[in-house]
């Protein structure tokens, strides 16, 4: 039986889309696409990113695959008083703040995720969904 999953191709196109959304910003980023298990497809830093910005991109597409949501969707105001949700010692990291959006195909099947990092993660968001479109 053959999974739904996300072609180099696409992945491809995806990061261009990406990347001409982050030079509208003025900014240079990291970009990472995974399949529905989580594998690398793609990957991409943009001349002059920050070296950071690649482990952060990864842990931000994982997240998104992993829980078939935007990463930012996971990232619940602090109460006072209440646990705190982390995932910090998970195995290849997980992160909460905006950049990794899921990827789905015309049946509304997981197909993997994009992770993106280079700015604030509310630009980082804007930029992955600007690559997920």
């Amino acid at each position: 039986m053959s999974h739904p999953t996300i072609t180099l191709e696409a992945a491809n196109q995806i990061i261009d889309a990406g990347q001409e959304k982050a030079r509208d910003l003025g900014l240079n980023a990291a970009f990472v696409v995974l399949d529905a298990g989580a594998n690398l497809v793609a990957f991409e830093r943009m001349d002059g990113a920050w070296l950071a910005s690649n482990d952060l991109a990864l842990a931000k597409a994982r997240t998104s695959v992993m829980f078939e949501a935007p990463s930012e969707a996971l990232n619940a105001p602090l109460q006072l008083g209440e646990p705190v949700a982390h995932f910090d010692h998970t195995n290849g990291g997980l992160l909460l703040m905006g950049g990794g959006i899921p990827l789905f195909d015309t049946s509304e099947r997981i197909i993997g995720a994009v992770g993106v990092s280079g700015g604030t993660p509310e630009q980082d968001a804007e930029i992955a969904r600007a690559a997920a479109d």
